[in-house]
């Protein structure tokens, strides 16, 4: 069963305090996979029109906790990473986040989980890291595909971390630099430098020494963040009319 749903209301932003209270219903629910009640159910709860009932219920699927069904009523889900890295990526643009700001950002996160990694990953991560490195050898790989490959690397080492949480902030913000990534990896000597950068990162986690995983992981991240600045430097000569 869902949480107790409170049906009191005041009568300023109905919709929004509906939204707020099915939330707190949901989120306090030990059983993540049950219906909502139907509109019209929660509309006579309520003591309101289904028209702001199903205002309120657009506000949670925007929030990731419901998907609509046939029939009026709704499933409750799970906000995945996409949703949060959707909110998260409006932030950044409206607030003019700047590069640097993602980069020690994401230099705090990664290097934290790889130390981790490096105590806690399983033989099945391991391997799962070698084989994403393997298919990144392949020079023809299209840009889309190679940095696929390398936001999976990053995450896979965050969730070897065994912190869940951790896991989710680092997969949150590789979705988020996804175009970052790409520029990271500037040129062919970029892709070459990358490999090397990573197998060092896998060494030591393999090695199960926490330091030289943190170091290497760092070494790389700054590589990285000096790519996309000569790859915008370069950007920028060529726009100069």
């Amino acid at each position: 069963m869902i949480g107790a749903i409170n049906y009191n209301l005041n009568k300023v932003n109905l919709y929004e305090q509906i939204a707020d209270s099915l939330e707190q219903a949901i989120v306090q629910s030990k059983i993540k996979t049950e219906k909502l009640p139907s509109e019209q159910e929660l509309s006579r709860q309520f003591k309101v029109s289904r028209t702001v009932i199903r205002e309120a219920l657009k506000v949670l699927k925007e929030r990731g906790l419901i998907e609509s069904r046939n029939g009026g009523c709704s499933s409750i889900s799970k906000p995945n990473t996409d949703t949060v890295s959707s909110v998260l990526n409006r932030i950044i643009r409206m607030d003019n986040i700047s590069n640097d700001d993602l980069h020690h950002l994401r230099l705090i996160l990664e290097t934290a989980a790889v130390r981790l990694a490096a105590l806690h990953s399983s033989p099945a991560e391991l391997e799962h890291l070698e084989s994403t490195l393997a298919k990144m050898t392949d020079k023809t790989l299209p840009e889309s595909d190679r940095v696929s490959l390398d936001a999976d690397f990053h995450i896979t080492i965050a969730r070897a971390s065994k912190n869940e949480l951790l896991g989710m902030f680092v997969e949150v913000m590789t979705i988020l630099l996804d175009e970052y990534m790409l520029k990271g990896i500037f040129g062919p000597s970029g892709i070459e430098k990358t490999l090397k950068q990573h197998n060092k990162v896998l060494k030591a986690i393999k090695a199960r020494k926490p330091e030289l995983a943190e170091a290497a992981l760092q070494e790389h991240l700054i590589a990285s963040r000096g790519n996309v600045d000569k790859y915008e430097q370069k950007k920028t000569i060529k726009e100069r009319p």
